[in-house]
């Protein structure tokens, strides 16, 4: 990547630095404690760090999420995708996502989703969730719910999405 960023996998040496990305991106704790609660659950699949410098500028995790009635094959969530303000608008986010999706495609994911800025996230194939009959099992977030559907899993058939209990806990 550009300007020297490296995408990579994190060592439990970096969670630290990953929490204060996350902390410094949103602003606010519960996202935070989200990422600590994963891990303490060993519930994320696949999660990524930018590092310029030596020094991590943003994080990304998916985790397995749920579908009702069931969806066939590994169902991933994205969330957070976090960078520190300062590096925001650098191509970060972008770089995250993308090795990231890349990496639920090399991990035999069918289905990623994701709870975001529509004009963002369609950048990387995702698609307005409700298109496909899928919805968010917590609250109706319209076009922010969106999918990536890799091996044409929707059915067009009505499906809940549920994510780890740990969402519901912050």
């Amino acid at each position: 990547m550009k300007d020297g960023v490296i995408i990579r996998a994190p060592s439990t040496s970096d969670r630290p630095a990953a929490l204060s990305v996350v902390r410094d991106a949103f602003r606010r704790e519960a996202e935070a404690a989200l990422i600590e609660k994963l891990w303490a659950e060993d519930a994320i699949d696949i999660e990524l760090i930018a590092e310029q410098e030596s020094v991590i500028i943003g994080y990304c995790a998916f985790s397995a999420v749920t579908a009702a009635p069931t969806l066939d094959g590994k169902l991933l969530g994205l969330a957070p995708l976090a960078v520190l303000n300062e590096y925001q608008g650098r191509g970060v986010g972008k770089a995250l996502a993308m090795q990231g999706l890349e990496a639920c495609r090399a991990n035999n994911a069918a289905l990623v989703v994701v709870l975001g800025e529509p004009d963002y996230y369609s950048r990387f194939g995702f698609k307005c969730a409700s298109d496909f009959q899928i919805n968010w099992a917590v609250m109706d977030a319209g076009a922010a719910f969106q999918l990536i559907d890799f091996n044409g899993v929707t059915d067009g058939e009505p499906h809940m999405i549920h994510y780890h209990p740990a969402f519901s806990e912050v």
